[in-house]
């Protein structure tokens, strides 16, 4: 029940109450004004002749009094009686006492139809003004809580949208001052919300940039002083193999010391291209995203259908590297979770933005945008960071669509293909 119709069926009840209790009252005191109209009847009745000794044009302007029908000219008065008594409900004159005449001396009656009318006639004024009284209230009392609720209604939404993330939401200014205190309060929980949105997501953009900045430094340092050694084991055991002065089981030795560093050495660029893709500075970001596939299909057993616009455009090294960050998680992810047969990446753009597209024809999973696992977070950073909207669209048995469109405001176009 909404809060208009509660605070109505209340106000409804109230006013029921009040007017039973006021007609309560109304009909004792009519009562006792015609109980003492009676007795003032009966009083004017014995200081009176006998109708007949009157004169004919005064009998007819006696209040509560009239002749009775034995007397000369009573017909006439008892009609009008009758007349009066259809004007006023029966129920209404037998509440009040006034449905029947009482026999007084000197040949009057007590009549009491005209008192009965007054009365009736003023129950039905202090109920109409009753009625437009409380039509007036309600009406008053509709535009004020249709007020309160528009302001409701707007937090609502105002709570709504920053339930969905959006903390630009603000409410205006208020004219009741209770509603506009709640309206400042919203306003400063949206506005310290949004504030620690700003902090959070620079300590996250500043994490993910010390990160990659490790992680670049972490394979420079592999590269250059591991790898160097790695290679010179490699090429000393490979010497051994030919060295006369060795016998056959030394030699052998040699060759498959030579053979493990040759399969440390493979792990060992895979290690290095997961820590940075060395090939993004060599080859770009086209060629970049088609050896991240290539790499990911023997790795994971998989197949990957890749579609690269024919105009990617130019983005900044740190756009470049969340992007491949982004594409390399999401494939990793297809990998280790979606247990899929395929997938398929698309990485396209139009006059406003960039597209990307990642499915596989894994078994799903419902509510993934609510995930919060490391691989979901970091594409929700990333995609943050690159100023893109990320969707999860993933069903139980259907597969997972991710799709992340970022805006594009100044770029140039770079030539991709298609694998």
């Amino acid at each position: 029940m909404t809060a208009y119709r509660k605070t109505l069926l209340i106000m409804l009840a109230v006013f029921a109450v009040v007017y039973a209790a006021g007609a309560l009252f109304y009909v004792q005191q009519a009562q006792h004004d015609v109980q003492r109209e009676l007795s003032g009847a009966v009083a004017l009745a014995d200081n009176l002749p006998a109708p007949h000794r009157l004169a004919a044009e005064v009998v007819p302007h006696l209040r509560h009094l009239e002749p009775t029908p034995s007397e000369p000219g009573a017909d006439g008065s008892a009609a009008d009686d009758v007349s009066d008594r259809e004007s006023v409900p029966i129920w209404f004159t037998t509440l009040i006492g006034a449905d029947h005449s009482a026999e007084l001396s000197n040949g009057w009656r007590y009549a009491p139809a005209d008192e009965a009318e007054e009365i009736w006639e003023g129950f039905l004024l202090i109920s109409v003004s009753y009625a437009i009284g409380m039509l007036l209230c309600f009406f008053v009392l509709r535009q004020m809580v249709a007020g309160a609720v528009r302001t409701l209604s707007s937090l609502e939404a105002a709570m709504q949208a920053v339930a969905n993330g959006s903390l630009t939401s603000r409410l205006r200014r208020q004219p009741v001052q209770e509603l506009d205190a709640l309206a400042s309060h919203f306003n400063a929980m949206a506005e310290a919300l949004e504030s620690e949105q700003r902090t959070v997501s620079r300590l996250m953009t500043e994490l993910l940039q010390l990160q990659d900045r490790e992680r670049e430094h972490i394979a420079r340092v592999l590269h250059d002083d591991l790898g160097q050694y790695l290679t010179g084991i490699r090429a000393q055991a490979r010497s051994w193999v030919y060295d006369p002065q060795l016998c056959e089981g030394k030699k052998q030795q040699a060759r498959e010391l030579a053979q493990h560093c040759e399969t440390m050495q493979t792990h060992f660029r895979h290690l290095l291209h997961d820590l940075h893709p060395l090939v993004m500075e060599q080859l770009g970001l086209d060629g970049a995203i088609q050896h991240l596939v290539e790499q990911w299909q023997r790795l994971s057993g998989l197949s990957c259908h890749l579609n690269l616009g024919v105009a990617l455009p130019e983005l900044s090294g740190e756009q470049q590297t969340h992007l491949y960050r982004f594409l390399q998680e999401a494939l990793n992810n297809i990998s280790r979770h979606a247990r899929a047969s395929s997938a398929s990446l698309a990485v396209t753009t139009d006059s406003i933005q960039l597209n990307i597209e990642v499915c596989d024809n894994g078994v799903g999973g419902a509510d993934l945008d609510r995930c919060s696992g490391l691989g979901i977070r970091s594409m929700r950073e990333r995609a943050r960071c690159l100023g893109g909207q990320i969707q999860f669209e993933s069903l139980v048995g259907t597969g997972t669509r991710i799709r992340l469109a970022v805006p594009l405001l100044e770029s140039k176009p770079l030539v991709g293909g298609v694998v």
